[in-house]
């Protein structure tokens, strides 16, 4: 079957004046990554085949994990190998452009956008923190016994069990979004940007953590160890009970990425 022809896949942008290598091998470990330049920024991209990308045996494809697992990996590794040699403005997945003028356009018209971004960010990495919570065990160290062994009927004590269950539960939410709330803005002072990002689904297992929070930072890498040591205080002198914070990184940063519009798949 014949291919329907090339598409030009962006994995970032970096500042211009930049000595970047990228010998990382391109998303379908076929094309080699290069290298377009322009007057403030330049753009890492590889030549791949638009029908891996685009059409019905693409869709089938992108549900594959077994099809998106590699190349998954291989657009991250391409990103983070630049990322140790300069700030990265990183591309979603399977951003494509269906010519190399459509990519020229595209940073010629978000130019501004672009650089006002480098002009933020600066040397500072994403961190991520994620919150994984015992909440058995949680629940268990924020319950109190009842001071009366509960009166009446069997059903009647159940009923009143499940009604204290339930309380417990409204509390321990409660004090954990005033807790969250609390380390949010600690941490937040310590850092040059903050954004809450989605909570993956609680574990299946009832007895795996459960994530509660995902936050990602802007950290300069000389703040990190003072970001850090905010972060332990949190696990030590102020911790709430089952929850513990995990500090990840430096990541892309992605999650700070301003709304460009483009690199429609062609």
């Amino acid at each position: 079957m014949r291919s329907a022809g090339p598409a030009y896949y962006l994995y970032c942008l970096v500042p211009s004046g930049r000595d970047i290598q990228a010998s990382a091998t391109g998303v379908d470990g076929r094309h080699a990554t290069q290298l377009r330049v322009y007057e403030e920024s330049c753009a890492a991209y590889c030549e791949v085949d638009l029908d891996e990308f685009v059409g019905e045996r693409a869709e089938a494809q992108l549900q594959d994990l077994a099809w998106l697992g590699p190349r998954v990996c291989r657009h991250e590794v391409v990103i983070e190998q630049i990322m140790k040699q300069a700030p990265v403005l990183p591309a979603r997945f399977a951003t494509l452009f269906s010519s190399l003028d459509s990519l020229d356009q595209f940073v010629l018209e978000h130019r501004e956008t672009i650089a006002g971004f480098f002009t933020e960010l600066g040397g500072q990495q994403e961190w991520a923190v994620k919150g994984l919570l015992d909440r058995a065990g949680a629940l268990e160290k924020l319950s109190h016994p009842a001071e009366e062994e509960p009166a009446g009927s069997l059903g009647g004590r159940y009923l009143q069990e499940r009604r204290i269950k339930a309380q417990v539960e409204r509390e321990l939410n409660q004090r954990l979004r005033t807790f969250c709330q609390h380390v949010a803005a600690a941490l937040g002072a310590r850092a040059g940007g903050f954004r809450e990002r989605k909570v993956v689904a609680p574990a299946a297992e009832a007895t795996a953590a459960e994530v509660v929070l995902n936050w990602a930072f802007l950290i300069q890498p000389e703040d990190l160890e003072d970001f850090r040591a905010g972060l332990q205080r949190f696990n030590d002198d102020e911790a709430f009970p089952g929850l513990l914070l995990a500090l990840n990184g430096p990541w892309p940063p992605y999650s700070f990425v301003p709304d460009l519009s483009g690199g429609a798949q062609a």
